[in-house]
């Protein structure tokens, strides 16, 4: 066994990567760490009582060079020995499709391939070749973002995928150099002296990416041990990020009521509420506390509103806390995959995917009484009713109209800007907005709200109350009933 293989094997017993018996997919581009890590593992493979197989995926970008890092991988897993599977996948149209940038397209083919082997049964767990470099430069690329203590934990050595698998990545604490020099002195006799070692991307080379900038131009310009102190940086971030999860999962479901497919809404006086551990530490320091705890349970609610937190920085969860600290009711904050609204004294993560449509603008004109469906659910419905027979019975969603100053036909229709009119009981005329603020009527409900006139005036708006002109005076004779019905 060569010293980096057994170095590989401490690290996957000491990090509890694999088990004995685990049937483990190596994801294997053909470039040099992947291959180092296939063989390695085909090495191990014994010694750790593992069953592989290569598995590659074809992003179809490069032509005939993709077709070519395929054909090497293929044949990489008949010298070892192992099954090999392939998926061959058009990342640019998905890109399109999902309106998104190719890597991040790349990064989901991938992850729903390596998903779907673990569906299939095939693999346990999927082991990927990240290194103690690929560590450096995503701790830095995050840096460079607006990263917060989160994302500089950088890349994790193990990450459940589905209930039933996980990713592993047992070189996270290797150097890329010592990979390269695993393979050129041919440890294995799966990789003869007259084959090519691996397949180099060019894409690695285009600059234009921020992380090959990172790797090509940054890093070598910083200390010789700066991957070293990035690395155990990351480590250690992970390590305060393990004790933080745990704090802000009990805390944010004891705060928020979590149902899927629906908006999330989160109490401002609950997100800024002192901890009481808190209270022990003066002031300043407390407060200070307090925002990094809010601070983090805004990225948990970002994160069960959208699934991910995928292109969310510190920046983005800034402008949520600054929503919530100084905004005003109807305020919102667009965000990658959600939007973020003040909703008087809360907060609401709307998902993007799931944001519900402005309802449609409707008119109805009702003839006589009888009863009218209204486009975003519910109904109305109008009664005439002789007066003297004792107190009408009111309530939320009966209301009694002097039907004299109310004749038919009367129009139903949603709130317009503009709308104003003088509720019974107030002492001026009033625009609906300034009313419907008033009432803490959330803004979604606002454009759903009918509004009744009759001869052009508004006679009712639910939950606002029957205009003063048209409320029953002592001379009524007739009333007229309009009830709201739910949906």
């Amino acid at each position: 066994m060569t010293g980096l293989a057994r170095k590989v094997e401490e690290a996957v017993r000491q990090g509890q990567l694999l088990e004995p018996g685990m049937k483990v997919a190596v994801g294997c581009s053909g470039g040099a760490d992947s291959v180092a890590l296939a063989c390695l593992l085909a090495e191990l493979k014994e010694t750790l009582g593992l069953r592989l197989l290569l598995v590659h995926l074809n992003h179809q970008l490069r032509g005939a060079e993709a077709d070519a890092d395929e054909a090497f991988v293929r044949q990489l897993a008949e010298r070892l020995e192992v099954e090999f599977l392939v998926r061959r996948e058009d990342v640019a149209v998905r890109a399109r499709r999902e309106k998104t940038n190719l890597e991040e397209a790349g990064r989901e083919a991938r992850l729903e391939f390596f998903a779907s082997l673990i569906a299939a049964g095939k693999a346990d767990a999927v082991a990927l070749a990240h290194t103690l470099d690929d560590q450096a430069e995503t701790v830095l690329g995050r840096l460079v973002r607006g990263a917060g203590t989160k994302g500089l934990a950088g890349i994790y050595p193990v990450v459940e995928l589905t209930p039933a698998g996980k990713l592993v990545r047992p070189l996270l604490g290797i150097r890329r150099g010592e990979l390269r020099a695993y393979l050129a002195e041919r440890p294995s006799p799966s990789l003869r002296a007259s084959e090519q070692a691996w397949r180099e991307d060019t894409s690695n080379l285009d600059r234009r990416r921020l992380r090959n900038r990172i790797r090509l131009e940054l890093l070598p310009q910083l200390n010789p041990a700066a991957i070293e102190h990035l690395g155990r940086l990351a480590e250690h971030a992970r390590e305060e990020e393990s004790f933080w999860a745990a704090y802000v999962e009990e805390r944010f479901r004891a705060l928020v009521d979590v149902a899927p497919g629906k908006d999330l809404k989160f109490e401002i006086s609950d997100l800024m509420k002192p901890d009481p551990l808190l209270k022990k530490l003066p002031a300043r320091r407390a407060a200070e506390a307090e925002r990094a705890v809010a601070r983090r349970l805004v990225r948990r609610a970002l994160a069960e509103a959208r699934g991910d937190l995928r292109r969310v920085t510190q920046r983005h969860i800034e402008s949520v806390l600054r929503l919530a600290g100084e905004g005003q009711s109807g305020q919102r904050v667009a965000l990658p995959g959600v939007e973020v609204e003040r909703e008087f004294d809360r907060l609401v993560f709307h998902p993007a995917a799931t944001r519900p449509a402005a309802p449609p603008s409707f008119e109805l004109r009702v003839e006589a009484p009888g009863g009218v469906e209204l486009p975003g659910g519910g109904a109305l419905t109008f009664k005439l009713v002789a007066l003297g027979g004792g107190e009408p019975e009111y309530n939320e969603r009966r209301q009694f109209v002097d039907a004299a100053r109310a004749p038919f036909p009367l129009r139903v229709r949603n709130w317009q800007p503009g709308d104003a009119y003088q509720p019974l009981g107030t002492a001026r005329v009033e625009k609906l907005k300034t009313l419907f603020r008033e009432q803490r009527v959330p803004r979604e409900e606002r454009a759903r709200t009918p509004v009744v006139l009759s001869q052009g005036d508004i006679v009712w708006v639910p939950r606002l109350g029957v205009a003063a002109a048209y409320g029953l005076t002592a001379r009524s004779r007739t009333a007229l009933v309009i009830e709201e019905k739910a949906e």
